[in-house]
């Protein structure tokens, strides 16, 4: 962050809550390792405490990346971000990566998993989406079997359009809009009942 922008504090409290509760969870699984070292046979409640600690783990990890500052110059690995999507939505909702590059811009990762998160929503029955980063734009093209998009919330990220209650479980709408804010980009949506795609650019976009 250079010194003539403000500070993003909500985004460095997030990112300063999941490091320091990364680092204890981490070391609950080790403990939980050694305890199935030592009993072959893990009991089931053993399995269930591992199951729910390591989906906590991924939660916490992708809510870093998504919530966090994003530093303008900063990058991202392709491959740790296609890690942090299959762990968080790994059996409801599958995601792929596609970029030209190994890395991606900081930024564009965190617009992307937070577009991810607001389709997530959109989505009762989970689905299929893929992600394209490109050279100033972003693209989620997405495949299930239901698609209901909130249309007030989705209302805010396209124009700006505050609904007359926000939830802490749709927060991520109005991040996504502060962060296209941010970046000088702009989101259009095109919805169907099967299907959803995003583009997020600095121009002008046809209908998706």
């Amino acid at each position: 962050m250079s010194a003539g922008e403000p500070l993003d504090l909500p985004g460095l409290v997030a990112a300063r809550l999941c490091h320091d509760l990364i680092s204890p969870m981490g070391a609950i699984g080790n403990g939980l390792e050694l305890m199935q070292l030592a009993a072959p046979d893990s009991s089931a409640e053993l399995d269930l405490v591992a199951g729910s600690l390591g989906s906590a783990l991924a939660k916490l990890r992708f809510y870093r990346l998504a919530f966090g500052p994003a530093d303008a110059e900063g990058r991202q690995s392709l491959d740790d971000a296609r890690a942090v999507t299959d762990a968080m939505f790994h059996g409801r909702f599958a995601v792929a990566w596609a970029a030209a590059a190994s890395d991606l811009p900081r930024a564009s990762t965190r617009l992307a998993l937070l577009a991810l998160l607001c389709l997530e929503r959109s989505l009762p029955m989970g689905g299929a989406a893929r992600v394209s980063v490109g050279e100033g734009e972003i693209a989620l093209a997405v495949e299930a079997r239901r698609v209901t998009p909130p249309a007030d919330l989705w209302a805010l990220v396209t124009d700006g359009a505050p609904p007359a209650a926000l939830r802490a479980d749709a927060v991520q709408f109005a991040l996504l809009a502060r962060a296209l804010a941010e970046a000088g980009l702009r989101l259009e949506a095109a919805f169907e009942p099967t299907a959803a795609r995003l583009r997020m650019a600095a121009r002008a976009l046809a209908p998706a």
